[in-house]
């Protein structure tokens, strides 16, 4: 074969051809490997997102991003994390009736991400929040299982990861001891040693320090809960996690002008 001397058809040289096809074949998979760099583009953007969390426009805006690169990648660990994460600072933040959509989208969202990282500590812990937070809005007949499957998942992150997100595995069920009435499972000796855990692991993830300064106030002691509050409203913030710590840091504040008294 004489490569550039061969013609075909019409008399094109058979090199005009195979430069023709690979033109053709470049323009067809440019679309296809534009798609495939789309994920990519968006992670950058929802990190962006992400990051200007604060503003809660914005936080809805990284929402959106990553549900769109889950819709890409269903697998995608660290979307998922974060995902569930502002699901929840938003969530957190509305009326009850608007938080519920919020906290099914996480705990859909985990429950995902657990079944593809059944070893990951991270899914277990939101999909506990996600359960939590849901039961503070859902029908009694429901929240009682929604407190159920928590707490289990709390007990199991104890024994893969108890450090997790500060001590996380520890607030939750603090969390749960404290606000459940004493005749179906609250208990408020077991609430304070699993907040003073939470404490331990993570000394400046204030809103440990916050349930705790909480459970004291409504035991009517509140010089322990000032002396939390303090803490608190002074500390430092944690680095990635600045919008979390300023709202904490904010109710303290709150609590030390207005409801907390001295003794």
């Amino acid at each position: 074969m004489h490569c550039g001397t061969v013609k075909t058809g019409h008399g094109l040289p058979a090199i005009w051809l195979t430069a023709a096809l690979i033109l053709a074949l470049l323009a067809m998979g440019g679309p296809r490997a534009w798609a495939q760099d789309v994920p990519v583009q968006l992670a950058a953007k929802a990190q962006a997102f992400y990051e200007q969390r604060a503003d809660m426009d914005v936080a809805a805006r990284a929402v959106e991003a990553y549900r769109e690169i889950l819709a890409y990648t269903p697998e995608d660990l660290d979307a998922s994390l974060k995902q569930c994460e502002l699901l929840v600072w938003i969530g957190a933040q509305e009326q009850d009736a608007k938080a519920e959509p919020y906290y099914r989208e996480m705990i859909a969202v985990a429950q995902r991400a657990r079944q593809a990282h059944p070893q990951d500590p991270g899914p277990v812990y939101w999909l506990g929040v996600g359960q939590g937070m849901m039961a503070t809005v859902a029908p009694i007949s429901q929240a009682l299982s929604l407190v159920k499957e928590a707490r289990g998942n709390m007990r199991l992150l104890l024994t893969m990861d108890p450090s997790y997100c500060h001590g996380g595995a520890d607030r939750v069920l603090g969390r749960i001891y404290s606000k459940l009435p004493f005749f179906i499972g609250g208990d408020n000796d077991k609430a304070e040693e699993h907040y003073k855990s939470a404490i331990d692991r993570g000394p400046h993830y204030w809103l440990n320090h916050l349930y705790l300064a909480e459970l004291y106030h409504h035991e009517g002691r509140d010089a322990k809960a000032k002396q939390l509050l303090q803490q608190v409203a002074a500390g430092p913030t944690i680095n990635g996690l600045e919008p979390e710590c300023r709202l904490w840091q904010n109710v303290a504040r709150k609590y030390l002008v207005g409801e907390v008294s001295s003794e």
